[in-house]
């Protein structure tokens, strides 16, 4: 199994990278830059935009699935989430691949169905102080996938993302609830992402998880 990355320089792709590499996935990972930390000897490393179907397309090369951990720092001003998730989206139609993992978050999309109602009233102030089209940009990266018709897709909703060392047992499901106190360590995420990988449970479905 071959997967490849893009979104590989954040601390969940991080994350990511360290859990299939202590189980020997080979990794196809995608960095707009050279990395600056270093990667394992195993992985192919490709460097481009994410606008240029060149380069995503040398990183789905011969991959069996991909996974999207793509987000926008705390400053951000400038959306890219779901344009770079349409190029993705669209060349692996034309490769023929179907399975495709989306990390996005608790709080996007139009569904609110795994979020308490302490979360809920939060998400309209987060959505209130965010910059203008932020989080407009991710639910429109969440409707892409969901409409994207590959067989394979699953969205993948994490409330607070913390910075735990180890895996803890993971909750997830299309109504598991996720409320103010939730959270998930990236770690935890990580591994799970693995074994979502290695034993497909929600195909076509956006699930939300926490520990």
């Amino acid at each position: 199994m071959s997967i490849g990355v893009f979104g590989s320089s954040g601390r969940l792709g991080q994350a990511f990278i360290r859990q299939a590499t202590e189980v020997e996935i080979p990794l196809r990972l995608h960095y707009r830059a050279k990395p600056s930390e270093q990667v394992p000897q195993e992985s192919t490393v490709v460097v481009g935009s994410l606008n240029d179907p060149t380069a995503v397309r040398e990183v789905l090369r011969g991959a069996e699935a991909a996974v999207v951990f793509l987000g926008h720092k705390k400053d951000a001003r400038v959306p890219f989430c779901a344009n770079a998730t349409r190029v993705i989206i669209e060349t692996m139609k034309t490769l023929g691949q179907s399975r495709l993992l989306v990390v996005t978050g608790a709080m996007i999309g139009e569904s609110n169905v795994g979020l308490s109602m302490g979360m809920r009233l939060l998400n309209l102030g987060v959505r209130r102080m965010a910059a203008e089209g932020i989080m407009e940009d991710r639910d429109e990266q969440e409707r892409l996938v969901r409409a994207s018709h590959l067989d394979g897709w699953t969205v993948i909703k994490p409330p607070r993302l913390t910075d735990g060392s180890r895996p803890a047992p993971v909750k997830a499901g299309p109504d598991h609830k996720v409320g103010l106190l939730s959270s998930i360590s990236r770690t935890s995420l990580a591994e799970w992402i693995v074994q979502e990988l290695k034993n497909p449970q929600y195909p076509q479905q956006a699930v939300y998880v926490d520990e």
